[in-house]
């Protein structure tokens, strides 16, 4: 394990606002560094040249940058339990920096290139941090979440060509390592395998010792275009190939420079990271953008948010440790309107950023009014490295609105072909209800498998993202929906096809489709409909247990299951998503609102939904009290609705 270089969390005011000088000493832009509020501001940045304004081209240049002006601020402050009674184990910018450059000449020591793939099968630790960052200056890296099946594990390290694998060690919290023998034999591709907390053996390497033997300077050139391959990151999608998003140090920096603008965080500030970094907001929206501007992330244990001491003592902890900015999505944030903060200070929490799925519009009010913390929204996903656009700190949050774009990049909807996909020549004007494409200097330049590079790019350079929205004439973004069918569960993305493909194993399945239901505290979860064989099994739980192994994670596994006598198709015979999303609503909220209001309250109940957007139509019997417990429940789903009285 890493050694804690300071049990003792050094403070100090933020710094905002500030000039910071580029690599060659020169004073950079007056705006280099400053908050971004408004629109104008970032309009300012782009008078600038792009490389001006971001004096750094690499995940690594940025952190040396860091090191080299904020060499003694803390960089990592780690919780091993997420308790308040740990004892803290803190990284400075300095210390950091010297741990990364052991592991790049580790990774290099093991035949590691340019053009080779270190992978991360890891929860977040202080590990995880530094051979993410080490397998970036000496390679690639992909991470990957640690959840999946062995066979999925082993398909990714297929397609990324990993020739290194860093994996957690024997852990009674986190069972990696029984899975480690059956990747490694089903990925083919692997010559080293790291342990992080295990004792090295035959066909293993202890990665504190791999570290040890290094010096702390880095033994190689180092020189990184910043369009070369950074990382892999894998993402749920609609096909059943490995999706594997290309990063070019482009993408992560421009990301994780701006994304700190938005926040107005410097040095002294405490960013809360609970997000695994195999996820694209724990690795830049958080963590990079908190490096970028000097600033500390708080690792509340290798569970993440999901720590039980770190939920019992979250306001605690926030207290101790100074943080200012607390992130999260609906999940937790839910989680959080339940819990006191009894005797805590939390004045200088500055606001709460929430990405990965919409945050519910009465969801957002009540913490904001519970807390007096303001909660901002992030519109990201893995092709742009996490991060399209935000509303600043300093903004209002208004309903719906996902805030700017950031600086030097550009969004825009387009009018839909006959296909469903944006079509190009009909960019639409401000306010019109359209497909929402992106380009710009956080947008990946493809896939690790070209067979899916074609599926959302556009000409121009365009990227389609699968949301549905519109460009207000403020230039903020609304997103209003989804055409495409990934299913976000907590901020998780899941790709229908694995369950579809799981149940579709059954020899007494027909047809099948797998489709997100609203649920009040993971956003969506996955359900299935089915259409059964005649005279084969008839119990639908029966066929989902004899297929579970297939599921490649937990969190894929169906909540619900529907038999339907037929499953509704296109023209062309594929199944009709729309409709059956349709249904899904309709029955979770059914079920949901009965369950709150007495019999024969709710009379109807009915589901539309037009380019992704769903809008709900609840006919109530007379009663004031029926329509607030409509309201209250309806403020944590991110749906429109209208109700109305027989």
């Amino acid at each position: 394990m890493l050694r804690a270089v300071s049990s003792r969390v050094k403070q100090q005011p933020t710094v905002n606002n500030v000039i910071l000088k580029n690599e060659a000493g020169r004073p950079g832009p007056e705006v280099a560094r400053r908050a971004i509020r408004e629109l104008a501001d970032i309009q300012a940045l782009e008078r600038f040249g792009l490389e001006e304004v971001v004096p750094v081209s690499s995940t690594y240049d940025l952190l040396r940058r860091s090191a080299r002006l904020h060499g003694d601020m803390p960089a990592v402050i780690y919780l091993p339990t997420g308790s308040l009674d740990d004892t803290p184990q803190v990284l400075d910018f300095s210390a950091l920096l010297e741990m990364v450059n052991r592991a790049a000449n580790a990774f290099r020591a093991l035949g590691i290139g340019r053009d080779d793939t270190v992978a991360i099968l890891m929860p977040t630790m202080p590990e995880t941090l530094v051979a993410f960052l080490g397998a970036q200056a000496a390679g690639r890296v992909c991470p990957i979440n640690y959840m999946l099946s062995s066979d999925h594990v082993a398909e990714l390290l297929q397609h990324a060509e990993a020739k290194v694998l860093v994996v957690l060690g024997p852990d009674p919290e986190i069972d990696i390592w029984n899975k480690v023998a059956e990747i490694r034999e089903r990925a083919g591709t692997l010559k080293h395998v790291v342990a992080v907390g295990a004792t090295g053996g035959e066909d293993t390497v202890d990665f504190a010792e791999l570290l040890a033997r290094q010096p702390a300077s880095l033994t190689f050139p180092l020189s990184i275009d910043k369009g070369e391959t950074a990382a892999f990151f894998h993402t749920g999608g609609t096909t059943g190939l490995p999706k594997l998003v290309r990063h070019t140090h482009e993408n992560e920096v421009h990301v994780s420079w701006f994304a700190g603008m938005f926040y107005d965080i410097g040095p002294g500030d405490v960013v809360l990271n609970g997000f695994p970094l195999f996820h694209v907001a724990g690795a830049f929206v958080l963590a990079g953008s908190a490096f970028a501007a000097g600033a500390a992330i708080l690792i509340p244990s290798k569970l993440g948010m999901r720590s039980k001491p770190f939920v019992r003592d979250y306001w605690q902890v926030v207290q101790r440790y100074r943080v200012t900015l607390l992130s999260g999505g609906p999940t937790f944030v839910s989680t959080l309107v339940g819990r006191p903060v009894e005797n805590a200070d939390i004045s200088h929490v500055k606001a709460l950023f929430g990405g990965g799925s919409p945050m519910p519009a009465g969801l957002a009010s009540a913490f904001e009014t519970r807390f007096g913390v303001p909660i901002r929204s992030i519109y990201g996903m893995t092709e742009a490295a996490g991060m399209i656009s935000a509303i600043p700190r300093h903004a209002s949050r208004r309903q719906g609105s996902s805030g700017w774009r950031l600086p030097f990049s550009e969004v825009r909807a387009f009018g839909a072909l006959p296909n469903g996909n944006p079509d190009p020549d009909r960019p639409l004007t401000a306010g019109e209800h359209g497909l929402l494409a992106i380009r710009g200097p956080n947008v990946s330049p493809g896939y690790s498998d070209e067979r899916l590079a074609d599926q959302a790019r556009m000409p121009g350079g365009w990227l389609a993202t699968g949301d549905t929205g519109r460009i207000d004439p403020d230039g903020q973004i609304v997103v209003l929906g989804r055409s495409k069918d990934v299913i976000i569960r907590g901020g998780h993305n899941i790709d229908p096809l694995v369950i579809e493909e799981a149940l579709m194993r059954h020899p007494d399945v027909q047809l099948c489709a797998a489709v997100g239901q609203p649920d009040p505290y993971a956003g969506e979860l996955p359900v299935a409909f089915l259409k059964l064989k005649p005279g084969g099994e008839s119990d639908p739980w029966k066929v989902l247990e004899q297929v579970r192994s297939h599921i490649p994670e937990p969190a894929a596994v169906p909540k619900q299951l529907y038999l339907l006598d037929d499953l509704p198709l296109t023209t062309t015979g594929k199944v009709f998503k729309p409709a059956l999303r349709r249904l899904a609503v309709e029955h979770a909220l059914k079920r949901q609102l009965g369950d709150l209001l007495p019999d024969g309250a709710l009379v109807e109940l009915t589901c539309q939904e037009e380019m992704g957007q769903r809008r709900v139509e609840i006919v109530l019997a007379p009663g004031e009290d029926f329509r607030r417990v409509v309201a209250e429940h309806m403020s944590r789903l991110a749906i429109t609705y209208d109700t109305l009285e027989v």
